[in-house]
């Protein structure tokens, strides 16, 4: 049984065809650009200041100190660090889900916020993609006893930020989005072929026919 990661479903979203290449038969293509590099810089960057090592020797180009300087300033890196660059997992009926957040933080209200750094864009619709819903349910099975449990996009390049409070009707739909998705992925013997603009930029694309 693997355990489905927030990529993983959303892969799934995006396109069968691709889920199948890259999960089923385990074609993978890798893929390098320029805002995975300076996304990984910043990553890294804040990782060793929440786990409070020197940071003094990192050399910062201008626009990775402007994304710095957004991050650091937030109200969440002045909160108690509970964890950092940790995977977490947890089982939703008899489906393993997990993934590797930044961080995770509290206050003392006994507040939790999951954080999660984006160089790119936040999602649209934020509050139901794979990454809230994985993360929010491991980390409310993780933690148990809180006052209150949130996940916060936060954009370093703008300073944009979205807070996903977690609330037992919104937990009973995740749920509910899990199971859905993970029914279809069952399915999935056969890629189906979904034509659209994306394609065009797709890693597969070569061999999708």
């Amino acid at each position: 049984m693997p355990i489905f990661s927030p990529q993983m479903f959303n892969n799934y979203k995006e396109c069968p065809a691709k889920y199948y290449f890259k999960y089923i038969k385990n074609i993978n293509i890798p893929q390098l650009d320029n805002t995975f590099v300076l996304g990984k810089n910043i990553h890294a960057l804040a990782s060793y200041y929440l786990k409070g090592q020197d940071i003094s020797l990192f050399t910062l180009s201008e626009k990775e100190q402007k994304m710095w300087d957004i991050l650091i300033n937030t109200k969440y890196f002045k909160y108690k660090t509970e964890q950092v660059e940790a995977n977490i997992s947890c089982k939703i009926d008899n489906i393993w889900i997990g993934g590797r957040i930044d961080a995770l933080v509290k206050n003392e209200n006994n507040e939790y916020y999951i954080l999660d750094y984006k160089t790119g864009g936040i999602p649209d619709n934020a509050e139901f993609d794979y990454q809230t819903i994985i993360y929010l349910l491991c980390c409310d099975n993780l933690i148990k006893d809180y006052d209150s449990l949130s996940f916060v996009y936060l954009n370093v390049k703008t300073g944009e930020e979205k807070n996903i409070k977690l609330t037992e009707q919104l937990k009973n739909k995740y749920i509910e989005k899990i199971t859905e998705i993970y029914n279809n992925i069952q399915k999935l013997y056969q890629p189906t072929i979904i034509k659209n603009e994306k394609c065009k930029q797709c890693t597969y694309q070569k061999i999708c026919v």
